[in-house]
């Protein structure tokens, strides 16, 4: 589970409750039936629109990628990479299929690995596979994509909300009692619109982008460790080169670093 963004979520909450609550507010004024119905539920209807219906078990499967993330192994798999390489160098690329057909290896170093027992040459492997993970990529930015819309709409529905608001206080101008209650309820939409965009939508869709990122990269070293050893590059020389992954979040001499 990413505690990281469970503690987030409830720092931000604590964070603008404890401010109004700091300023002479009450938490209760936020709660407003109308204000939800206009801006999250009216936001939702929009954000739909906005979606393919395809796209919606992506946007489903995100919520889970957010709250209970794969680690990301790039030493471990870079480690099996280099033994895979010892093996076919000393007994061929045959030898290979043991892991491949055992049913417990990485899913996308098993598919790599079974292009090049197959035969395939370095290039096209790299052809097939860069295919395969464009397409994957486009699955999970379906997912984020969701969430940024939803985030860009929330506000502008808030809006929305705090304007009819306003239009019936207008209604009640002959009752001065009920202005200043009625223009509060009012701007009750507009925090919901942009809180719930900047609180919830918005960080969910950075967080997607980076495992995103985290994902391809993970694959391009696996994809460039299979070509390596297709193509026949020393261990030692594929170790260093595949070292640069792990360089690049900083983790290149730890062994047991985790993303």
């Amino acid at each position: 589970m990413d505690i990281f963004s469970i503690i987030g979520l409830v720092l931000a909450f604590v964070g603008v409750i404890g401010g109004m609550v700091l300023e002479g507010g009450h938490p209760s004024a936020l709660l407003q039936v109308t204000a939800f119905m206009i801006v999250i539920i009216g936001s939702l209807g929009a954000t739909m629109v906005a979606t393919l219906p395809s796209d919606m078990s992506f946007a489903i499967k995100s919520l889970k990628r957010v709250f209970l993330p794969s680690k990301y192994d790039f030493h471990g798999l870079m480690e099996k990479v280099i033994e895979l390489a010892n093996l076919a160098r000393r007994e061929g690329l045959l030898a290979l299929e043991t892991y491949a057909n055992s049913g417990q290896g990485d899913p996308f170093l098993v598919k790599c690995l079974t292009l090049a027992i197959d035969g395939s040459s370095a290039e096209a492997i790299r052809e097939t596979v860069e295919v395969d993970m464009h397409i994957a990529e486009e699955d999970d930015k379906a997912g984020m994509k969701f969430w940024e819309t939803w985030g860009a709409l929330a506000p502008t529905v808030g809006v929305l909300g705090a304007v009819l608001g306003l239009m019936h206080v207008m209604s009640v101008l002959d009752q001065p009692a009920l202005i200043g209650p009625g223009i509060a309820v009012a701007f009750v939409a507009t925090v919901y619109g942009v809180g719930f965009a900047n609180v919830v939508c918005l960080p969910m869709s950075f967080k997607l982008k980076r495992h995103i990122e985290h994902d391809q990269l993970l694959k391009s070293m696996v994809l460039e460790g299979v070509v390596g050893i297709q193509s026949g590059i020393a261990p030692g020389a594929l170790r260093s080169k595949l070292k640069v992954y792990l360089g690049h979040h900083g983790g290149g001499a730890a062994n047991d670093k985790k993303h």
